[in-house]
């Protein structure tokens, strides 16, 4: 039976170097240190998923050897329920409705930061640690900030902007100041070589043979869905060029795979989930200045009241660069963008996320 204490952490473990970078940094600190790795993929996805995802069979026995040998105690939760209900259907629904969700996102509010921290607080932990690349601060006013990375070409800041006051009150980022090197340095000093070399999982776990399409049919079943049928392609005149085999297999700014003879490359433009058709056109047609976030989230509440006035940028998706904008609420507590120069494949279901400097505003989905 653990004791509850003040000092008392659970550490996320994925078994990669970030997070057990993170347990030993923690405990190198004096905290008390428990390891917690969440079971999420089901037996007939996890069979195929092998060491590229970031919460296979493989690495949560990585994990468990890492707490062994630094002598801290490890414990495995099972929400794989949980994550197909939350994450798993959301992600499916959203390719049927025409747009291209970020699951990693959803799994970071609802599984991370919300679902495991209540969980880990059983256990005697009272705040809940991760080896994310970002950083929190707090003012002498009690009042908490969520910042990039000090290794900004690391900074998943991005996939955060859905934590409050009340989160990072509870939250550690051990290795928000580190950069990869030296991430990997800690864990191969420790002697955990075959950990410090490990690559980092870059695909959704669920999905690890990027085979998007073969994996929403899978989880679609019989679902007599429109978006699963053969539909009309049309150009931005609204005129039939050719026909696609259900939307869910594209995504805004797609350019390959078409199937359309054309003079010069055509993209998708917009996907109509209602018509069931795909629209294209040309690159030019694929930049807009605009964009509308509705359930967008400050981190900071009074940002809100603040936003026209202070500067900003915004990226729309995890990999994209920092855009010079300007935002503001709208009367329908909408967030509304606008970009200094137009920007491309802006792409419903993606996120919008805000940034004052380094500080993140908030962030939400695109419309």
């Amino acid at each position: 039976m653990l004791i509850k204490s003040n000092k008392t952490v659970a550490v996320a473990m994925s078994g990669g170097v970030d997070s057990s970078a993170s347990a030993l940094i923690l405990k190198n600190r004096g905290y008390s240190v428990i390891g917690v790795s969440m079971h999420l993929i089901s037996k007939d996805i996890n069979s195929s998923a092998g060491l590229k995802t970031c919460c296979s069979t493989e690495d949560i026995i990585d994990a468990k050897r890492v707490c062994v040998r630094i002598g801290i105690p490890h414990f495995v939760i099972n929400l794989e329920n949980e994550f197909k209900t939350a994450v798993i259907d959301r992600f499916v629904s959203e390719y049927l409705d025409g747009k291209t969700p970020n699951p990693c996102i959803l799994c970071n509010c609802v599984m991370k930061f919300d679902l495991l921290l209540k969980r880990i607080k059983e256990l005697g932990a009272v705040s809940l640690a991760t080896g994310h690349y970002a950083r929190i601060a707090k003012n002498k006013a009690g009042q908490y900030f969520l910042l990039k990375s000090k290794d900004l070409a690391k900074d998943q800041s991005y996939v955060l902007y859905n934590l409050s006051q009340e989160n990072l009150k509870e939250i550690i980022f051990p290795v928000g100041n580190f950069n990869k090197r030296q991430t990997r340095k800690i864990a191969s000093d420790a002697g955990f070589g075959e950990i410090s070399g490990k690559k980092d999982s870059v695909e959704i776990c669920f999905v690890p043979d990027k085979n998007y399409t073969g994996f929403i049919k899978k989880q679609s079943g019989n679902l007599s869905n429109n978006c699963l049928k053969k539909g009309f392609i049309k150009n931005l005149k609204g005129e039939i060029i050719g026909e696609h085999n259900g939307i869910f297999n594209y995504t805004v700014g797609q350019r390959k795979k078409l199937g359309i003879s054309s003079k010069n490359p055509l993209y998708v433009v917009k996907i109509s989930a209602e018509d069931n058709e795909i629209v294209v056109g040309n690159l030019e047609d694929c930049f807009a200045g605009v964009l509308t976030v509705k359930n967008f989230n400050f981190i900071n509440p009074e940002d809100k009241n603040i936003l026209h006035k202070m500067k900003t940028t915004a990226k729309i998706r995890y990999s994209s660069p920092d855009y010079k904008c300007s935002a503001s609420v709208s009367e329908d507590d909408s967030v509304k963008i606008v970009f200094d120069d137009k920007v491309k494949f802006i792409t419903p279901g993606q996120s919008a996320v805000l940034y004052s400097g380094i500080k993140v505003i908030g962030g939400g989905i695109i419309e």
